[in-house]
């Protein structure tokens, strides 16, 4: 059990270091944002991209913060009714609950890989300063991925407490 807890924190860590990007993204954006509007008001002009600038780096900011969350224990679990049952069944459907969500956000890993290729074939690039799209499409994958892993990670430990009342109380610790 002391691995485990020693391994939650070295996932925390490594989540908490990927959602750096999204911390930065934001502050970029709203010194970005605060500046445009400045110059908008002061001056009568704009940054030019900052709009699509924005677009990019929110999504960078969001795709990055997912699996921080995930180790945060911060997404939405509906366990106000299965924490009643019997700690095996209760288990049970935690891990069927994490095994969807592992489907989804593997699925939403490969779609952003196949988007990340088309980008690359056809060479999207942003509309007003042509900014090549298939860096950003490369870290929304890579941050998809390592949410998946953290899911599957999670999966895993529920799978173990349908069995140990260890790993039940250790999991359950973020139920409220």
């Amino acid at each position: 059990m002391e691995k485990v807890q020693k391994f939650n924190a070295g996932v925390h860590r490594f989540t908490q270091a990927i959602a750096l990007i999204s911390f930065i993204c934001v502050l970029l954006m709203m010194l970005m944002n605060v500046a445009d509007v400045i110059m908008g008001y002061l001056f009568q002009t704009h940054i030019l991209g900052a709009y699509e600038l924005t677009q990019r780096m929110l999504m960078c900011a969001v795709f990055t913060a997912f699996a921080y969350g995930q180790s945060k224990k911060s997404h939405i679990n509906m366990t106000i009714i299965i924490v009643h049952f019997p700690r095996p069944l209760r288990f049970i459907i935690f891990t069927l609950m994490g095994i969807l969500s592992v489907l989804a956000a593997g699925a939403m890993t490969y779609a952003a890989a196949v988007q990340t290729g088309v980008a690359v074939n056809t060479g999207y690039m942003t509309e007003v300063l042509y900014i090549p799209l298939w860096p950003f499409y490369v870290i929304e994958t890579a941050a998809m991925g390592i949410f998946t892993l953290a899911l599957i990670y999670d999966t895993i430990l529920s799978v173990i407490a349908i069995f140990r009342e260890d790993y039940a109380k250790m999991i359950q610790a973020d139920w409220s």
